[in-house]
Order: C-alpha cells, then sequence, then structure tokens
C-alpha cells in the first residue's frame, strides 16, 4: 500500500516537473518570437497588398502592405522616376507589376521581390530605407492599414476633364472595332469604363483598376500639373474633398432624349396592359450625380436588357417590372425615390407609414402617359408638350383649416397641449414645393394631411383621432394603439425623424398644472 502511494506519489510529482518546464520554455520560446507590444496602425491610402505568389498556390508567408507613395517620394528626392520599379509596355504606359511584364515563373517572380526590394534598402541607410528580413516585410501584426476610398467620375470630374481636352472625347473613349481589330472612338456610344472594364480580365479587355490606371494616371503623368500622380492624390478621402467642384456644370450629350416614354420592347407592346410613364431624362440627369446611378451596367435602354418575358438568351433574368419596381434596389425607379423619403424634410411623415408599400394612386401617378402603341407614333415636338403634373392645392376652404388645436387627452395633469396646426401644414407644403420629386408624387396638398391622419382618405375631413384611438393599447391589435400612445407615437415620432430637438420634455408641449 505504502509502495503504490509512494510511486502515485512519484508520477505526480514528474508530471508536474514536466509541466513546469513546457511552461517555461513556452513563455521564452514565444516571447522572444512574438512582439510584446501591440503595433500602433498608420491609416493610409496608398497601401497595396503584395499577393503576386498566390498565382502558384497557397502563400507560404503573410501579405506584404506596401506603402506606394511612401517609396514614390523616397524615389523622386533622388531624382528617379516610375522606372525604378516598373517597365513600360509598347503603348508606352507602365505596366502595374514590379520590374516585369507579365505572369512568369514562380522562381523569377520571387527573386524579384527579394533581390530587388532587399539590395534596394541594403543600398540604403537600412536603419531608415526599409526591412531586410522576411519577419519585417511579412508581418503578423501589420504596420500599414488601408484608408483607400473610391473615386467616382462624377459630372463636376468628367466636364473639368472634357474642357482640359477641348471636348475631344476620343482622348478616353473607345469600342473595339472587330474588323481592324483596334480601338476606335464611336461618336454618341461613348459609355461608362466600367461597361466593358469588369473587376477581373475577362478576354482580351484588361480590369478595370489596370484600365483606369493605364488611363488616368497615365495621362497626368505625361502632362504636368493635369491632375494627380499618387495614390493618395486620388484615394484618399480627405484629398477628394478638396477636388475643384464645378456648380452646374455643361451637360454630358450623346443624343440622349430630353424626355421620352418608357415602354416594353417594341415586340411585347400589344402584351403590356400599363400605360406609359413619361420620364423627363433632362431633370433626372440634373438631380443625379452620374448616369450609372440608372445605367448600371451599360448606357442602353433599360428594356434591352431587361424583357417583359426573359428568354433564355436575355442579357440577365431580371424583368423590366422587376427592374423598375424594385423598392430594395438604388437602380430601380421605386427604390430610387423611396430612398429619397428618408430624407429628414420626408421622413416625419414617411417614417410612420407602412415601408415598401405604395399608395393606390402611386401606379396612375407614373403611368399617366399614352397607351404603348400612340406613345410609338408620337412625334418627338407632341411629346415635348406633355407636361408632369402638378400639385393641386388643398380643396379646403381656408376656415375649415384651424390654426391652433388643443389637446386635451391628459387634462388631469397637465394643461391641454397647444398643438400649431396651420404652422405645421405651412412648413410641410414648403418641404414639397422644394422639391420636385415631392411636388410631382404628392399630386395634391391634400396629401399632406394623411401624414398625421393616416387613415383619411385624400380631400375629406379628417375624424377625430379619438374616434379610432378611443380604446386603450390592445395586445392582439398593435398597430392600433389608445390615445395616448398614439399620439405621442406620431408626434415625437415625427420630431425625432424630422431632428426637431424641442420640444424635448413633457412640459415643453403640456404645461404643468398649478398645484401637481
Amino acid at each position: 500500500m505504502i509502495n503504490r502511494s509512494y510511486k502515485s506519489l512519484t508520477k505526480s510529482y514528474i508530471v508536474a516537473c514536466l509541466s513546469a518546464i513546457v511552461l517555461l520554455f513556452s513563455v521564452l520560446f514565444i516571447g522572444g518570437c512574438v512582439e510584446s507590444k501591440a503595433v500602433e496602425i498608420i491609416e493610409r491610402a496608398d497601401v497595396i497588398t503584395i499577393d503576386d505568389m498566390k498565382t502558384f498556390g497557397d502563400l507560404e508567408r503573410e501579405t506584404v502592405l506596401f506603402p506606394h507613395d511612401l517609396h514614390t517620394d523616397a524615389l523622386a528626392k533622388e531624382g528617379k522616376s516610375c522606372e525604378t520599379c516598373h517597365t513600360k509596355n509598347d503603348k508606352d504606359k507602365y505596366i502595374p507589376l514590379f520590374n516585369r511584364t507579365g505572369t512568369t515563373d514562380y522562381e523569377t517572380v520571387f527573386d524579384q521581390y527579394h533581390t530587388g526590394c532587399i539590395d534596394c534598402h541594403k543600398e540604403r541607410d537600412p536603419e531608415n530605407s526599409g526591412p531586410v528580413v522576411c519577419g519585417d516585410c511579412h508581418r503578423r501584426q501589420p504596420v500599414y492599414q488601408s484608408s483607400w476610398s473610391e473615386i467616382g467620375f462624377n459630372k463636376s470630374l468628367h466636364f473639368r476633364h472634357a474642357e482640359a481636352n477641348m471636348e475631344k472625347c476620343e482622348h478616353c473613349h473607345h469600342v473595339y472595332d472587330e474588323n481592324s481589330k483596334q480601338l476606335v472612338y464611336a461618336k454618341n456610344q461613348e459609355s461608362s469604363c466600367r461597361d466593358c472594364h469588369k473587376q477581373e480580365k475577362i478576354d482580351n479587355k484588361i480590369p478595370l483598376e489596370q484600365a483606369a490606371h493605364y488611363q488616368c494616371f497615365g495621362c497626368h503623368l505625361v502632362n504636368d500639373d493635369s491632375g494627380p500622380t499618387t495614390c493618395a492624390g486620388c484615394h484618399d478621402a480627405v484629398a477628394q474633398t478638396n477636388f475643384k467642384v464645378v456648380e452646374n456644370p455643361k451637360r454630358l450629350f450623346r443624343e440622349q432624349p430630353d424626355k421620352l416614354f418608357l415602354t416594353v420592347g417594341e415586340n411585347e407592346i400589344t402584351d403590356s396592359k400599363m400605360s406609359t410613364v413619361p420620364f423627363w431624362h433632362i431633370s433626372h440627369e440634373e438631380y443625379l450625380d452620374d448616369c450609372r446611378t440608372c445605367h448600371h451596367e451599360t448606357m442602353k435602354a433599360c428594356k434591352e436588357c431587361h424583357l417583359l418575358i426573359p428568354t433564355d438568351e436575355a442579357v440577365t433574368q431580371v424583368t423590366i417590372q422587376q427592374a423598375m419596381h424594385d423598392v430594395n434596389s438604388k437602380h430601380s425607379c421605386i427604390g430610387c425615390h423611396d430612398e429619397e423619403k428618408s430624407r429628414s424634410e420626408c421622413a416625419g411623415c414617411h417614417s410612420m407609414m407602412e415601408q415598401g408599400k405604395l399608395s393606390e394612386q402611386s401606379c396612375t401617378i407614373c403611368h399617366s402617359g399614352p397607351k404603348p402603341d400612340a406613345a410609338v407614333r408620337m412625334t418627338t415636338s407632341k411629346m415635348k408638350k406633355q407636361n408632369p403634373v402638378k400639385i393641386s392645392k388643398l380643396t379646403f376652404r381656408a376656415k375649415d383649416i384651424p390654426d391652433t388645436v388643443f389637446i386635451g387627452t391628459l387634462s388631469d395633469k397637465y394643461e391641454p397641449a397647444v398643438f400649431p396646426h396651420k404652422k405645421i401644414i405651412d412648413v410641410l407644403a414648403k418641404h414639397v414645393k422644394d422639391s420636385k420629386i415631392a411636388e410631382y408624387f404628392h399630386g395634391s396638398e391634400d396629401v399632406l394631411c394623411q401624414g398625421c391622419h393616416h387613415h383619411s382618405p385624400a380631400g375629406e375631413i379628417p375624424p377625430l383621432c379619438e374616434s379610432c384611438h378611443n380604446q386603450p393599447f390592445n395586445e392582439s391589435d398593435i398597430h392600433k394603439p389608445g390615445l395616448y400612445g398614439a399620439f405621442h407615437r406620431q408626434c415625437i415620432g415625427c420630431h425625432q425623424e424630422m431632428n426637431i430637438t424641442e420640444p424635448s420634455d413633457c412640459v415643453g408641449c403640456h404645461a404643468q398644472k398649478t398645484g401637481n
């Protein structure tokens, strides 16, 4: 019994010693390899991820975060240019790859980076020029973090470039001619670069990133002071806010109509039961910042890609009905219009309404043009005479609209709330008048009343709130609160959505009764 206990104790002792040794070894070994404190992260817009070796299989080490502008600035001080690291193609454009013209074998790419980068650093002061050991480039705790911001070619930038190029669109725009096997300029076929150049290379079309840098950066580089020649110059968010903005730039014209009637495909006109939609193309151009808001894939008409009944050969299976009415898409008519309701001037009313549901009159407000067959035959002169719907005035007489409403629901504790009824109507009417889209789609000022009197027919004198909300809260009908809940949800909710900060407490609306 004693021997067994001794053996058991000896075994436990040995296990404990071994565990202690392992723990000590772990602390010494791991502590010596892992950085003891967190590295301060530096955000830069010029950070490029070097992961070229992925082409040959899984990476053995972490990717390298490369601060591009830091290197170009250092080389510029030595009188050196981009050719230090990049070669040019046959069109005198810099190739974005490091010291090579295309994909080669594993060893070549490996040696180019390790010899090129490390030798360059060693030629200078290794303490200040850059890493010379593996772990300082392939870091587990990165020093840099990208703050790269996408840059869009909006109307202002486009106008400035067109003006600088004396409106010679061929300097930037081209199409591929199958007969000559060359890139040529086609007037009135100008389109977004994204129409042809996608994120990845497709056939002989280079990726968008490469195409943009060839065209934009290449032009800026050979024309002094024409534009940024650094990563941060284009892709830094702060730098972008400092771009010169041209107010009301000249229209980008490629023979697009000022106005048209939206229809389905010409061969499907007889299948359409709805009237056409009058579409003021020119007013949308003025309001939107670029054409891609609507023409998200190409500059073609919507009906050329989105068919009434898609076939197997169709560009997309998204129907024309879905493309125009999808409330969740920023490219659809309804989706774009619905997004406008979130503006503070509109949200006070619209946030209280059922989301994603259109009113009964919505269809006819849009589909107010002639029938498809008549629209096809309509001449341009007749089309221009079709004017947008103008908002009609309130049908109520002025004396029927109270200036002030006294709400005494809580009169047992507070004085009645004084509600500036006429003042609120006037403010809402001004918001509508200041917005073309609101003016068009409200149709009548009577609709304004439905913001608060939400179940009353437009144009009718609404009943008192308590005629519907006359019972306390009923959990079986949560969408119909009692009178207290209805007032507070409607009034406070509207104030919050419209960023109205006053009144901010109970007595701001309800004066405290004396003695309470």
